[in-house]
């Protein structure tokens, strides 16, 4: 099945017109072994949401803001195994985890710092 371009490719939109509100937003990922952190924050709520993945399997997610502002999510994916606990501090501008990561054969170990500042 073909279908024809149109030449009237949305008009009514500017070259280079954008809401100010993406300036206010950024994503980034950071992992550790086989589990990966999602994370983007939106400086206008002040609000972070995140996502977590454990050998590309998508284990849980949420967000973290000034009324919520500590989240922990667990789960497995191929015999692996994890629970993040990630807490924001917005007087400080920044968010610290805990994690702690099984694998088969070889247990787990904890890991800790600081995720942004």
């Amino acid at each position: 099945m073909v279908v024809a371009a149109s030449k009237n490719t949305l008009s009514n939109i500017q070259e280079g017109q954008i809401h100010e509100s993406a300036f206010q937003q950024f994503c980034n990922s950071f992992s550790v072994s086989v589990l990966t952190i999602k994370y983007c924050v939106d400086l206008s709520v002040p609000q972070i949401t995140v996502e977590i993945y454990l050998s590309g399997v998508k284990i849980g997610g949420g967000t973290i803001n000034p009324t919520n502002p500590t989240i922990t999510i667990g789960g497995g994916a191929l015999g692996f195994k994890a629970e993040v606990t990630l807490t924001a501090d917005f007087s400080k501008d920044q968010v610290s985890y805990k994690i702690t990561l099984c694998a088969p054969f070889v247990g787990c170990k904890d890991y800790s710092g600081i995720l942004f500042s």
